[in-house]
């Protein structure tokens, strides 16, 4: 027997005998060969897709021809390579527009939470400026002011500067202007009184966001509670919303190299990822 015809055989047996186990061989195959597609540039020639799928390239030509034909490949005509295609393109815009930013998100405050032992929270952009809209607290003494609803300011709350570094200026200026007038948005957590930064110092500031990709206060807004916030991205590199961390002054790491700040930024990268995003 050819190799590919016992390779067809295999196949056939394992879509009859894998529904027991819960799936489909050959389809576990497929999407190795489509996943070779993912993220390439340039269309790739067939043996580098079979290297990629770890799979023999007769194998995986037969693969590609049913996907060229049905529009999840294409290939190119100047090349011979392969690329995803159309029907690929759709159901990844169809998948994007589905993602709503607080239930992929969600699940990784409780996830913080057990891990570390503090609360987490989830912030998105509202009318208002910055406003939580999930919690996983724990069960310590502490008393978080914040709950879902809550605004907090673009300037003292690391949401808020996190929100500031990377959200478009036309959007968050008037805020960031009032703020400095010491006028914020009604419904926002009142600033403390202190002199409020330069326009260079704002900069400053959210340019160290942007490096690190995470913003820290130590006590800011509330004496003795300390944040650290890392932002979700989606596709296009917008993003969506930060994740908080709030812990008492003396418990909670907040150094940016630390390892409290290492998790925060491996789940905020895990929450991105589901959004679409890649670095």
């Amino acid at each position: 027997m050819r190799d590919d015809d016992a390779e067809m055989s295999e196949e056939q047996g394992s879509i009859q005998g894998d529904d027991e186990a819960g799936g489909v061989q050959a389809v576990d195959t497929a999407l190795r060969v489509l996943s070779a597609l993912i993220g390439m540039g340039a269309p790739l020639p067939l043996k580098t897709v079979a290297e990629r799928a770890d799979m023999q390239p007769p194998k995986a030509h037969r693969y590609l021809v049913s996907f060229c034909r049905g529009g999840l490949a294409e290939r190119d005509p100047a090349t011979g390579g392969y690329r995803l295609g159309p029907l690929a393109v759709r159901l990844g815009l169809a998948a994007l527009r589905h993602l709503d930013v607080v239930q992929v998100a969600a699940p990784y405050l409780g996830h913080l939470r057990d891990e570390l032992g503090f609360t987490a929270g989830l912030a998105v952009w509202g009318a208002a400026g910055p406003t939580f809209v999930r919690f996983e607290e724990t069960n310590d003494a502490l008393i978080i002011s914040g709950r879902p609803g809550s605004v907090m300011p673009v300037l003292t709350s690391s949401t808020g500067r996190v929100f500031g570094a990377y959200m478009p200026r036309t959007v968050t200026g008037p805020f960031i202007a009032r703020e400095l007038a010491g006028t914020p948005h009604p419904g926002a957590t009142p600033m403390p009184q202190r002199k409020p930064p330069t326009p260079a110092e704002v900069e400053a500031l959210f340019t160290e966001v942007r490096q690190r990709r995470m913003a820290r206060v130590l006590g800011d807004l509330n004496p003795g509670l300390h944040g650290l916030s890392a932002p979700v991205f989606d596709h296009a590199d917008a993003v969506v919303g930060v994740i908080t961390l709030m812990g008492p002054a003396g418990l909670i790491d907040t150094n940016l190299d630390g390892p409290t700040a290492r998790v925060l930024a491996t789940r905020a990268e895990e929450a991105s990822r589901r959004m679409g995003w890649s670095a």
